[in-house]
């Protein structure tokens, strides 16, 4: 028996947690290659299914599976140690994730007898491998019952082609997931990688150019929409889970021909600069397509700032660009950072007016804007997290905990973490800014992008 876990967030089961969690499609993929080459594999997630670690180690400990494959977050790294070291019995971990690039050498080091493989990188073509043992490369660091393995692009275990990736997606437990002002979504993934490279970010360009930049076709993608529409009729979204689908005209043009064969709405992230010189027929063209809100990752409205993470610095453009978006009458959700390396409470009022802006703009055009709020926190991987270790600033990740007081401030339980305050602001202050700029977000906003229409079947290709 196989057991892949989507690793748990929090240690303790919160009561209060009633937040929507998003497939583990990346596992998805791995689970749906090892039952189709015969293993006997069981996904649990413990995200959706709100797992404590003590509940997760006793379903381990009762179960005894042969292998245990679990991904690994910089803000779950101290659970995941946890998991590995408390499974008293024998069995084999493998480990995964973006994080681990960076992790790796502390992970070998990790108090247990059981063997521990880590793979950075694809995880469908290497896994059946590790556990029928018929690998056919040589991992890059081996030292006694540890081992790890880099699947960049000139390995033999990397998926140059994405188009024919199987998922059995009954191994989601959230699937379609039911919206509280009704809607039914389901999540797919369009590519692999991205071509920016944001400084607080470990899918940045600059600090994965071993893995390629790889894109489904629009075949492919209206294959999976039209078995997405049988398999679950009723319902009536798709989300994205790319790290950024729309990322320039090329990707717009893709996204309209592919949607325009069905009754979707759907939603996805998009960069400030996707729209630039993108005239408004096409704009509207994605209206008809059924984009009725786009996952754009604003951050600042500071060009400090901005510049600092390598995004576009110019608040004209950013402006221009999220307007034309509203006008067409496509809701933005914002995302929003305070508390970056060397901010202060000036670029804090910047980005705070800039929100006040948009949401102005989308008042004027009867859109909808709304916004997703974070304090700043070094992530494994990150071009940030390498320039703070190098000035010799505590970059100690992995102690990074929830933030309850955040949560209680502004009601959200998902994702408030906290390790450290790297702003030259006081913490509170930068909390009363998160606080605030979520506020922006009309209450009951969802239910204005509630999509309504019922899915058809695609058209003949």
């Amino acid at each position: 028996m196989i057991f892949i876990i989507n690793s748990p967030l929090f240690k303790e089961k919160n009561p209060r947690y009633d937040e929507d969690s998003l497939p583990p499609i990346g596992l998805g993929y791995i689970a749906t290659k090892l039952q189709n080459s015969g293993f006997d594999v069981k996904l649990i997630d413990s995200v959706t299914e709100q797992i404590p670690l003590s509940e997760l180690i006793s379903i381990l400990d009762k179960e005894k599976p042969e292998f245990i494959a679990s991904n690994i977050f910089t803000t779950n790294y101290q659970l995941v140690k946890e998991l590995f070291e408390r499974t008293s019995f024998k069995t084999h971990f493998i480990i995964g994730g973006l994080s681990a690039k960076d992790l790796y050498k502390e992970i070998v080091t990790w108090k247990t007898e059981n063997p521990i493989d880590v793979v950075i990188g694809d995880g469908e073509l290497i896994v059946p491998d590790l556990i029928s043992d018929k690998l056919i490369e040589a991992p890059v660091f081996h030292a006694k019952n540890r081992r790890v393995f880099n699947v960049f692009s000139s390995s033999r275990y990397y998926l140059n082609d994405i188009d024919n990736v199987p998922l059995d997606r009954s191994f989601f437990k959230n699937e379609p997931i039911i919206h509280p002002f009704g809607f039914q979504e389901v999540n797919i993934i369009a590519s692999r990688g991205c071509i920016f490279n944001c400084t607080f970010c470990a899918a940045a360009r600059s600090v994965n150019q071993q893995y390629g930049i790889r894109e489904r076709s629009s075949n492919s993608l209206i294959d999976e929409l039209s078995r997405i529409s049988e398999l679950y009729p009723r319902a009536n979204s798709i989300r994205i889970l790319d790290d950024l689908f729309l990322k320039n005209s090329r990707s717009i043009e893709l996204a309209i021909n592919v949607f325009s064969n069905f009754n979707f709405h759907w939603r996805s992230m998009a960069h400030v600069t996707t729209f630039n010189r993108v005239d408004d027929s096409v704009l509207l063209d994605l209206v008809k397509s059924g984009c009725n809100e786009l996952f754009i990752g604003i951050e600042s409205g500071s060009p400090k700032i901005l510049k600092s993470i390598n995004k576009t610095s110019n608040l004209e453009t950013i402006i221009r660009n999220l307007t034309a978006v509203l006008k067409a009458g496509i809701s933005i959700k914002g995302y929003f950072i305070y508390g970056f390396p060397d901010e202060t409470i000036e670029d804090m009022e910047l980005t705070y007016q800039l929100a006040l802006k948009l949401k102005s703009v989308s008042h004027k055009y009867r859109a909808n804007f709304r916004t997703s709020v974070f304090q700043y926190r070094p992530y494994h991987g990150t071009a940030f997290y390498h320039d703070l270790k190098l000035k010799g600033i505590d970059t100690d990740a992995k102690s990074i905990v929830p933030d309850d007081e955040l949560s209680e401030l502004i009601g959200r339980l998902q994702f408030n973490f906290h390790s450290g305050n790297h702003s030259r602001v006081a913490l509170p202050i930068v909390r009363d800014y998160i606080y605030r700029t979520t506020n922006l977000t009309d209450s009951g906003i969802l239910h204005k992008i509630k999509p309504s229409a019922k899915p058809k079947k695609s058209k003949t290709m």
